[in-house]
């Protein structure tokens, strides 16, 4: 009799156990159900991504950060997740449990999102950081050239319609930013992204643009020593994360605006609260890339308390990031170059700093420098070369996938996708080489604007 129910109030247990919902992907083993079913299917030429995550953290009414909560921002908007990532052949390069959060500001409206992947104690504690170089090989640029053994987190960039079109634009855009000399400029590798299983497209695999990031390319020891701010957020978002940084900054735009750069005591002043050289390299690159979306928009700066060491100098500098225009049309170089020397319109510092004659020659000839080492038809057809190849394949896949829709339709305010607007890999190399077209044409755009903007002979004409 007592076995009967002891076998019976195990039955019961059992059929209880069976009634519970699963456990939260965030208390359940580390395991990939997915990882044998999706090498079984198809051959990759690139690294593979494979997020799992609870369906309610995604698309839950009330909790869903894709579905309903993508415009939440910080802490609040993140949610726990399982994170794998494998090299073409099915290898094992990164498991372990993580947070993920959507990226981006306006992109948030996207169907096909862009995440931020970050590392926490409160979520791995045997991983609170990711120690594999997706990007093989980065090293600090403070001069020491130490390896960069971890890092908190990563984003996850989406290849759409109406962004990076090409899923080449930022590629071929910190490609070239880098043989020009912006030692920042972010390395990039293409991967196939599944959440849940399902294929969710091309994307593209870039270190973040966080304090955290700052804190390991510069090789500053103390993140919190870092002040950075996204100037434009507000006026996309709504809101202002960092608004005590932003008055900071923006007080010291109103003194350069204001004030004589020609004057030495003042220029002193300028290049104490400025890194200039860094300044002019950060015009001159998104002039010389055409880049369409940055004199008016995506402007990050930061700075870091005084250390006495490199970079830890208490001055401004320039974040590049987001270079999903660049190469737009060659006639915006000569718009946006005529704004820059004749307004302080968005902030621009330009008008002011080429108030000094140094300053104007050192633009000058960092334009030149750059022509010469990156932006001349051979290095730029190159670069387009090793871009393409890394990504053609997976997104000829992605052209054929379930999930083409999501790249087509870019916002969840769009109107649904007719058949006229989908578009072929015929069509998007011919968007390839307008765009290839559009980056040859912008050096001599550039020379121009020099040229009439910046005459030799009559170096006032600017104002």
């Amino acid at each position: 009799m007592s076995a009967l129910l002891l076998l019976l109030c195990r039955f019961s247990s059992l059929r209880a156990a069976e009634s519970l919902p699963p456990a939260p992907v965030s208390e359940q083993p580390l395991y990939d159900p997915w990882q044998d079913s999706l090498f079984a299917s198809r051959e990759f030429s690139t690294l593979v991504v494979s997020v799992r995550a609870d369906h309610a953290d995604l698309y839950g009414d009330g909790t869903g950060i894709i579905s309903d909560l993508y415009q939440m921002r910080g802490l609040e908007s993140e949610r726990p997740i399982q994170l794998f990532v494998y090299d073409r052949n099915g290898n094992t390069l990164i498991a372990q449990k993580a947070g993920i959060r959507v990226s981006g500001t306006a992109s948030r409206t996207a169907l096909r999102k862009s995440f931020r992947i970050i590392a926490r104690d409160d979520y791995d504690k045997a991983f609170p950081t990711f120690t594999y170089d997706l990007w093989g090989g980065r090293t600090t640029v403070d001069g020491s050239e130490t390896s960069i053994n971890e890092y908190s987190s990563f984003i996850l960039h989406a290849v759409r319609l109406n962004a990076d079109s090409t899923g080449i634009h930022n590629s071929i855009g910190y490609a070239l930013a880098q043989k020009a000399g912006i030692i920042d400029s972010s390395p990039t590798v293409p991967a196939a992204f599944y959440l849940n299983g399902v294929y969710q497209g091309t994307y593209f695999l870039m270190p973040a643009k966080t304090d955290n990031a700052l804190s390991e390319l510069y090789n500053i020891e103390d993140k919190d020593q870092i002040e950075l701010v996204s100037v434009f957020e507000e006026e996309k978002s709504g809101i202002q994360s960092h608004p005590e940084v932003l008055e900071k900054y923006l007080s010291f735009v109103t003194f350069v605006q204001n004030s004589d750069a020609s004057d030495p005591e003042i220029a002193a002043e300028i290049e104490r609260q400025l890194d200039v050289e860094q300044c002019l390299r950060y015009y001159a690159v998104n002039l010389l890339l055409a880049n369409g979306d940055w004199s008016d928009n995506n402007l990050m700066v930061w700075r870091c308390q005084d250390n006495g060491l490199p970079y830890q100098d208490g001055r401004w500098r320039f974040f590049l990031f987001d270079l999903d225009w660049v190469g737009s049309s060659p006639d915006f170089i000569a718009v946006t170059f005529r704004n820059l020397v004749q307004t302080d319109d968005n902030y621009n510092l330009f008008r002011s700093l080429m108030e000094n004659s140094e300053w104007r020659q050192r633009f000058k000839d960092i334009v030149r420098e750059m022509e010469k080492n990156a932006f001349y038809m051979e290095s730029i057809e190159g670069v387009f070369a090793k871009e393409e190849a890394k990504i053609l394949d997976e997104i000829a896949y992605d052209f054929q996938s379930a999930a083409f829709s999501t790249y087509l339709q870019y916002s969840v305010f769009s109107d649904p996708v007719s058949e006229a607007d989908y578009i072929t890999l015929e069509d998007r190399g011919l968007m390839i080489e307008k765009f290839k077209s559009n980056l040859l044409k912008a050096p001599e755009m550039v020379n121009e604007c020099l040229r009439v903007y910046l005459p030799e002979e009559n170096p006032q004409a600017f104002k």
